[in-house]
């Protein structure tokens, strides 16, 4: 970076894209920028740039003119801005299912399956659609109970666009409208909690057995936790891995036209149905608000300049980091449309210097030499393993790892309440190694031969018998019951002989005397 004046720029809204933005302000505070960051929910942020309150707000959705639930106006309120794109992800499922006090960590869920759930059609671990969608392997009779946002939401209004386009027959009568929604509307026993974070910590917490919530891949990713994997339109179920979102996302459909208000805005049809076995249908990018009024009330040369510094680091070098913290890198073509957002910011005042920009320099995992319209992360990205394809599997491995599932430690059932060795098959229709998933680089897979296979209960917890639920099994529950039973009576009892055996004893040591 070059020797310029910086000041301290203030931005709020966002907590899908939270995790990400935070490490980047955490990286430029050594180069002399203060940026501070509210994660209030997209709704907030987006309230807060029009009210002058902020200098950039984060939002997964742009203004929406009037707020479907509120009613009342999302507009920029006159403010002068442009969308800028800052990192691609997927909305993940977390959740907490323990069986026989393991918890599982390879659940399958069709995307009708989760519309079900979050309207409240499928209230069980035990219903068939969800063994179905696990092959034929049953969870125990177990209340499901959906953590949704209690706050305005750009991850409730991803979720809630994608259940209205996929399944309007189930989400529209429920929500009592069309369309997406940034106020996810909760009923029955469905658990409100603010920001991405605490929808994190109630399904990751003591009492959250039976939850499940949707939060951006970086959160479990972090927290070490679970996600679902979600049945695609190629048939097989896959996690939001950073190959997979930058599959989804080449079909995404993104505002080309510079003169329009929502430039470079997306449109996601073609993402939940993206026939590709590899792509994730929940799929989406994030975007900054940035100011570009010449007499914009807040900001100031420094003030630009240093917004403008922040993200030419997060567009270039920062999307490097997008993978290993749950998230995506932007195809270098998006990168390069970001840079003429940020131009705005000198066309407002030309003493802002932008020199020295050169986005085939930036340190890119999707960049393909001489062609910025090719995402190399997609085109290594794996094809998904056997046993994730629909009516196969599941498969063994664990999720919410950032790595792609394998064949290893696949479970197979013989009799109720067994299970077998594992195999190692290829990936359907593909002899690809796998890849790792900081470095993107093929690493050579050793062969699991059945003989050395482990079951999942002696590897890890990853996969959990189906049969026994140690909080609902009826045979514990009255072998415990005895025991407690016990216990209580000994606490009763054991007091009051020991006093009258010690009254006793001093009786008859007086009548010696």
């Amino acid at each position: 970076m070059r020797d310029t004046s910086y000041a301290e720029i203030e931005g709020s809204g966002s907590t899908w894209s939270q995790v990400i933005l935070q490490q980047w302000i955490s990286d430029v505070n050594s180069l002399g920028m203060q940026v501070t960051y509210n994660g209030n929910g997209s709704s907030q942020g987006r309230k807060d740039f029009a009210n002058n309150v902020t200098d950039f707000g984060i939002s997964e959705i742009p203004f929406q003119g009037t707020d479907p639930v509120t009613h009342q106006a999302d507009t920029s309120n006159g403010r002068q801005y442009a969308y800028l794109p800052i990192v691609a992800g997927g909305t993940a499922f977390t959740y907490q299912l323990k069986v026989g006090g393991q918890q599982v960590k390879n659940l399958r869920l069709s995307g009708e399956t989760i519309a079900k759930i979050f309207t409240n059609q499928i209230t069980n671990w035990n219903d068939p659609a969800i063994t179905k969608d696990n092959n034929g392997r049953a969870f125990p009779a177990l209340p499901i109970t959906p953590v949704v946002r209690s706050d305005g939401s750009g991850t409730t209004a991803q979720f809630t666009r994608y259940l209205d386009t996929m399944f309007p027959a189930i989400w529209r009568p429920y929500n009592g409208q069309s369309g997406l929604t940034s106020q996810f509307p909760r009923k029955g026993r469905q658990i409100a909690a603010s920001g991405s974070d605490q929808v994190m910590n109630t399904i990751d917490g003591a009492a959250g057995n039976g939850t499940i919530g949707y939060v951006e891949y970086s959160y479990p990713l972090n927290a070490h936790y679970p996600v679902v994997k979600v049945l695609n339109n190629g048939g097989y179920y896959v996690e939001p891995t950073q190959y997979n979102v930058a599959v989804a996302l080449t079909k995404a459909q993104i505002n080309d036209d510079p003169s329009s208000q929502d430039y470079l805005t997306q449109i996601l049809n073609n993402v939940y149905t993206d026939p590709d076995p590899r792509a994730y249908p929940l799929s989406s990018y994030s975007y900054m608000i940035i100011p570009t009024g010449a007499n914009d009330q807040r900001m100031t040369t420094a003030k630009r300049q240093t917004l403008a510094d922040f993200m030419f680091y997060g567009l270039c070098q920062g999307q490097a980091k997008a993978g290993p913290y749950g998230y995506s890198p932007l195809p270098l073509n998006l990168v390069q449309a970001g840079f003429s957002q940020l131009a705005k910011l000198k066309t407002a005042d030309p003493a802002v210097d932008l020199t020295s920009r050169d986005v085939t320099k930036c340190n890119n995992p999707t960049f393909v030499p001489g062609n910025l319209s090719k995402n190399h992360l997609a085109e290594i990205a794996p094809q998904p393993a056997a046993c994730d394809k629909q009516g196969a599997g599941p498969c063994g491995s664990a999720t919410g790892t950032g790595k792609p599932s394998t064949d290893a430690n696949q479970p197979t059932t013989t009799t109720a309440g067994t299970t077998a060795g594992t195999t190692t098959t290829a990936a359907p229709g593909t002899t690809s190694a796998a890849v790792d998933p900081t470095t993107g680089q093929a690493v050579a897979a050793a062969a699991v031969p059945s003989s050395d296979a482990t079951n999942a209960a002696a590897t890890g917890q990853v996969y959990a018998n189906p049969t026994t639920l140690g909080s609902s099994d009826a045979g514990d529950k009255k072998l415990f019951g005895w025991v407690s039973a016990l216990e209580l009576l000994a606490l009763i009892l054991l007091p009051g002989l020991y006093v009258a055996g010690m009254r006793r004893r001093a009786a008859v040591k007086a009548g010696s005397r």
